[in-house]
């Protein structure tokens, strides 16, 4: 009962993202030997049950969480024509939070706290740290499911999930 609140409190929070023409592009892009899109939805749950354990402003945290990734074009196979720290710049790990944090100010309202969440979420390869406690929760929790993902070839998403997963 109590999974199936959360679930649909999330769902009400993030709904209009989920079904997004744009965000569901990540469908299609493979991330962590899964797809983008759901890394995203795992990454965005997970922040948002922590912050609402923790009494955060959870609402800001689910939608910054599930935000975090927001490119949609695959990063892989693609040539670096830079040289030098651009080029370092230029890496996946470092320039995709940007891409992220443009594109979800294009298609949604972002609050300064979802925009740090989006910025930083990639902290130590980022230099500047997260200025927020709900940031900090991002960053980790997208680390946690990035190698649970990476250690198990798929993400095996809490069963709360699925119904978000197969209705987006």
């Amino acid at each position: 009962m109590v999974k199936r609140k959360h679930n649909q409190e999330f769902e009400t929070i993030v709904g209009d993202i989920l079904t997004h023409s744009e965000f569901q592009k990540l469908k299609l892009i493979e991330h962590h030997g899964n797809g983008l899109y759901e890394h995203s939805v795992a990454v965005g749950y997970h922040s948002y049950r922590v912050a609402r354990v923790l009494g955060l402003d959870y609402v800001s945290v689910a939608r910054g969480a599930l935000l975090h990734d927001f490119f949609v074009e695959s990063w892989r196979g693609k040539k670096k024509n830079s040289k030098g720290i651009q080029r370092i710049k230029d890496m996946h790990g470092f320039s995709h939070p940007k891409t992220a944090l443009v594109n979800a100010q294009k298609y949604f309202d972002i609050d300064e706290l979802q925009a740090d969440m989006i910025i930083k979420h990639m902290f130590p390869l980022t230099p500047v740290p997260p200025m927020h406690l709900g940031s900090w929760i991002v960053t980790a929790v997208d680390k946690f499911v990035a190698a649970r993902e990476m250690i198990f070839e798929k993400s095996h998403p809490i069963e709360a999930l699925k119904g978000i997963l197969l209705k987006a």
